[in-house]
């Protein structure tokens, strides 16, 4: 494959990851504003009828921001690590969907709601195709399509 090719293949890789950061972040802004109870469940945090939006949970929201901002500089900048955290990350959400299955059947019990625990199932979907698409350009080209190393020498 030719320089242009890796090239063109990396830009598609970023735009997709970016894509998804952001597509995660404006999900968890309207999961915030629209039922911030997500949150409190999440953080085993007792709901409060006069605080709507708990200090904790807020805190936890900018934190996974932030953690979503970093990985978006990593992907810009084709941090190595960043690759391997997501490639393992998503690879990993492939549990999430049997585990959603058992909450939906009664099997675990469910801290969410219904369409939350589809939505979650959803991304983790989506999340899993780009893990094996990144396998795969790790496979044939390297880690973000940049060529593959050569062996080391004896």
């Amino acid at each position: 494959m030719s320089a242009a090719e890796n090239k063109t293949l990396v830009r598609r890789l970023e735009r997709i990851l970016i894509a998804f950061f952001l597509l995660a972040t404006l999900f968890l802004l309207v999961v915030y504003f629209a039922a911030p109870t997500v949150y409190t469940n999440t953080l085993l945090l007792a709901p409060s009828p006069t605080d709507r939006y708990p200090l904790p949970a807020t805190l936890f929201l900018v934190g996974v921001l932030v953690f979503i901002a970093a990985l978006i500089v990593g992907v810009v900048h084709h941090w190595r690590w960043v690759f391997w955290l997501l490639l393992v990350a998503f690879s990993f959400m492939i549990l999430e969907i049997p585990a959603t299955v058992l909450q939906l059947t009664g099997v675990l019990p469910n801290l969410y709601p219904i369409w939350y625990s589809l939505c979650r199932m959803g991304v983790a979907l989506i999340a899993v195709v780009i893990a094996v698409w990144m396998f795969r350009i790790y496979r044939h080209h390297g880690v973000w399509a940049m060529g593959k190393k050569p062996p080391p020498l004896l």
